[in-house]
């Protein structure tokens, strides 16, 4: 029942669309994204790159929500989706796009996948269907998931096999090149505004030589982590340290920081800049902490449910850079210690990140260099 509706449903989308692809091609880039209702850093780079080409950009990021009222809004924002790519040189997609992958596109149209993370630690997408977490390979059947991709980045030979399966497309398909967030992650002067920004925010963080800890665990799809959290709240001293909880945009858990910072002004990329160590489980801000070369202690209380229903791409306990604890108590143990492994952050960045330097000219000029070729 459920197909046929989707079938109806993509016959009547592509009747609409049909007509809007009459109208001329514009020189323009389009983003697309439902990671969140507003633009990543990854796009909000590209698109000012494109900008200073002479392209038109247009930037749509909506999440779809939940409820039949949310779902309504998301349909009405397709259409704006199928108006613009009917009419552009270019998408690029940071999540799925529904739009992007289930319609019949001119041929002229290039649709590219940067994809949100740097790096693949936990398994996704294609590779986690009907596993908790994921889709049901049924629907991802009908939605065409990831289909009609002409070029799919990845930021190193070490994650092209993962991105391939995640996606489903042969090893060749996927372009090694890092996201333009790389050039604001390793920025030193973006670091000290940050800086500046997040102690203007919040005055106290480091008042007398308290170490910074930032706790970014991984969006647990229909799982409440907030007892977690809580625990890992209740056991910092804070008389040592400030603790700054940045959840996953998708987290529905609510908490009460009481002594810790609950923090939804700033992005965990940003909050990277004033922290001492990061404390986080299977979340990709492992990526970006390990090329700033921070601390890492990974606080894993359901490791074992976690494997046994999602797993990883790689052996999380040999590979993950830095020490796994499963209570909130170890892991401050290991922090009060100092137990890191500087080595082990650096070589795991080395791998996983290959490209370091002016990352959004050189995936610009890539596009840009496509869309000249079509």
């Amino acid at each position: 029942m459920l197909g046929t509706l989707i079938k109806i449903g993509t016959g009547a989308l592509n009747a609409v669309y049909s007509v809007m692809k009459l109208a001329p091609v514009k020189n323009r880039i389009v983003f697309l994204s439902r990671q969140s209702n507003k633009p990543s850093y990854d796009i909000r780079a590209l698109e000012t790159w494109f900008k200073e080409q002479g392209f038109e950009t247009v930037v749509l990021c909506r999440e779809m929500g939940h409820g039949p009222a949310a779902l309504a809004g998301y349909m009405l924002h397709m259409l704006k989706q199928m108006r613009c790519m009917a009419t552009s040189k270019m998408v690029i997609l940071d999540t799925y796009c529904i739009a992007a992958c289930l319609l019949r596109h001119r041929d002229e149209l290039l649709i590219a996948q940067m994809w949100h993370a740097l790096g693949s630690l936990k398994k996704f997408s294609l590779s986690i269907l009907d596993q908790a977490g994921g889709r049901s390979s049924e629907t991802a059947n009908i939605m065409h998931m990831h289909e009609q991709y002409d070029i799919i980045f990845t930021s190193s030979e070490a994650s092209r096999g993962a991105f391939a399966e995640a996606f489903g497309y042969d090893e060749e398909a996927l372009t090694v090149m890092s996201l333009p967030r790389v050039d604001a992650i390793l920025d030193p002067e973006r670091d000290q505004k940050n800086r500046e920004n997040i102690r203007n925010a919040y005055p106290r963080i480091g008042e007398g030589g308290r170490k910074v800890l930032l706790y970014a665990p991984t969006f647990r799809k229909g799982k409440d982590i907030s007892e977690d959290v809580r625990k890992l709240i209740d056991a910092v001293d804070y008389s040592r340290y400030d603790l700054i909880v940045k959840l996953h945009p998708l987290d529905a858990a609510r908490i009460a920081g009481g002594q810790a910072i609950v923090d939804r002004k700033f992005s965990t990329m940003d909050m990277l800049s004033v922290c001492d160590v990061v404390i986080t489980d299977y979340s990709a801000v492992t990526y970006e902490a390990a090329l700033k070369g921070k601390p890492l202690v990974f606080y894993a209380f359901d490791i074992g449910e976690y494997i046994a229903g999602r797993d990883f791409y790689l052996n999380y306990n040999s590979e993950i850079p830095g020490p796994v604890r499963e209570t909130a108590a170890e892991v401050m143990e290991v922090i009060s210690r100092g137990e890191w492994e500087p080595d082990r952050v650096r070589q795991f960045a080395e791998k996983y990140i290959e490209k370091r330097e002016h990352c959004t000219e050189e995936m610009g000029q890539y596009l840009l260099s496509r869309i000249a070729n079509k």
